[in-house]
């Protein structure tokens, strides 16, 4: 019995080690409080760029043996230290890189809440809540998208890369009906899909993955304005067709890393619907639009797409892991994903489990992230959000033109590519603009000019921030010229 009875005290010692008791965490929860605060308080003002170096790091990761331990407070410092000088502040208002937005509110609350309950949705019957606010937000974005809502299904991805991987897992289904059971081997011919050139290069990794291999992608070269050329395009396909190769899937982007150009939507969906084939919209970034009243319709033709991919943790600023999967017939995805085992619940006829229409098998509850600040802002609280950052970028334009700078993609959306009149090298002045530590921006080549690419993407930005970032352009460019 003594023994027996010990292993009890030693069982409740590890229970309280792993989750504190009342007291313990109200002192944690107000130490992070006070944390918070002033981080948010020191963002207009904080470097942007790491100050640690790789030794910083290490000699502070240096005690962690893992042999014994150290109390919260301790680690929670140095965790908190490596935060606020080993990474690049995307959350600041004056980073102005790539599509990493500042989170909202809700959204750091929402991740909060998940880690809490941890659901688990691979099955609707283990977490019925959680399912049906993920469908309830697929089906409402599907429906700005132009989808059936009664047709219409999807679902939420770790990313961009997940949910276009899914696309092109569920084109080859559709266009290719053995390849579900019996893979490419089944398949007389080799399947190949169209991308622009200028498209997010993650579908050649996405291609590996699915076997295809990188030869399976076509690389559709892009006009004056950075957009897909559709005469290349149907040449493309015209050529494969002719050689005996297997055309499937074309991809239009809307909103290019690079520059945020929207490919032709309209005109690829006919091209698409002229050879029969799968048409999918990476709309990763430019998506969130959709919620503009004044800017959605520069997403027309998207509602042809036979599917499409969002991202919350773009610019909808939901923590990262916030993507999404959205086609406009649910039932494709039954075709690839729909397995059945002996160990996971049985589900019924009307509920669907998510591990049967998705990549994911057990998997996080990312969807309270876009629910509650939706649910908490609405629809005009994002439209405000959308339109204050393009005009944001209309007054940006401006002061780069009154400043001789040259900008390079003819973008409606907050992507600015500018290069110097002057003929100054871009890599130098970024690297002066990186050592001033006032603000980030990145490199990007458009129209086969390397350029200075500048985005919008934290709410936070303000009109004094736009007039510190040309400010810094300015004399970045100056020491460039000496």
């Amino acid at each position: 019995m003594t023994g027996t009875k010990d292993k009890f005290n030693i069982s409740n010692e590890i229970i309280y080690s792993l989750f504190p008791d009342k007291h313990q965490c109200d002192d944690i929860i107000e130490f992070l409080k006070n944390s918070i605060n002033h981080h948010i308080a020191e963002l207009p003002t904080i470097s942007v760029n790491p100050s640690l170096s790789k030794e910083d790091i290490s000699h502070v990761l240096s005690k962690y043996t893992f042999d014994g331990n150290f109390s919260p407070t301790d680690v929670l410092n140095d965790v908190l230290h490596l935060m606020e000088k080993g990474i690049v502040h995307v959350t600041s208002p004056n980073y102005f890189g790539l599509f990493n937005p500042s989170s909202t509110f809700w959204g750091v609350i929402s991740d909060l809440i998940t880690a809490l309950y941890n659901p688990q949705l691979a099955v609707w019957s283990h977490a019925p809540a959680c399912v049906e606010i993920e469908e309830k937000l697929i089906k409402y974005l599907g429906g700005l998208a132009g989808f059936n809502p009664d047709n219409s299904g999807g679902a939420f991805t770790t990313g961009g890369a997940e949910a276009n991987c899914t696309a092109l897992i569920c084109a080859l289904a559709k266009y290719f009906p053995d390849y579900a059971k019996h893979g490419l081997q089944s398949i007389n011919g080799l399947p190949v899909f169209y991308i622009s050139s200028d498209s997010h290069l993650a579908w050649l990794k996405i291609a590996l993955q699915s076997g295809l291999g990188h030869n399976a992608v076509r690389l559709i070269e892009v006009d004056r304005s950075g957009r897909m050329d559709i005469s290349c395009l149907t040449q493309a396909i015209d050529h494969d067709i002719g050689n005996g190769n297997k055309p499937f899937m074309i991809v239009g982007t809307a909103g290019t890393t690079n520059a945020g150009i929207i490919d032709p939507l309209p005109e690829i969906a006919s091209v698409s619907n002229k050879y029969n084939l799968y048409f999918h919209v990476d709309a990763a970034w430019a998506g969130a639009i959709l919620l503009s009243d004044k800017y959605s319709h520069h997403l027309n033709g998207i509602e042809h797409a036979n599917s499409i991919t969002i991202d919350a943790h773009k610019w909808l600023s939901a923590p990262m892991g916030t993507g999404m999967f959205i086609c406009a017939d649910k039932h494709i995805l039954a075709i690839p994903f729909a397995v059945s085992t002996n160990y996971m619940p049985a589900g019924d006829d009307i509920n669907s489990d998510p591990y049967t229409h998705s990549i994911q098998w057990s998997r996080r509850f990312n969807g309270l992230k876009l629910f509650m600040p939706l649910a908490i802002l609405g629809r005009t609280g994002f439209n405000n959000m959308i339109d204050y950052q393009i005009n944001l970028a209309d007054y940006l334009r401006s002061e780069l033109a009154k400043n001789d700078w040259q900008i390079l993609n003819p973008a409606a959306l907050p992507v600015i590519c500018i290069s110097d009149n002057g003929g100054f090298d871009v890599n130098k002045i970024l690297e002066k603009i990186l050592e001033f530590n006032q603000c980030w921006i990145s490199l990007t080549t458009f129209a086969n000019t390397k350029a200075l690419r500048i985005c919008i993407s934290s709410f936070r930005s303000r009109k004094s921030d736009i007039d510190q970032l040309v400010s810094t352009l300015n004399t970045a460019r100056n020491f460039a010229s000496i």
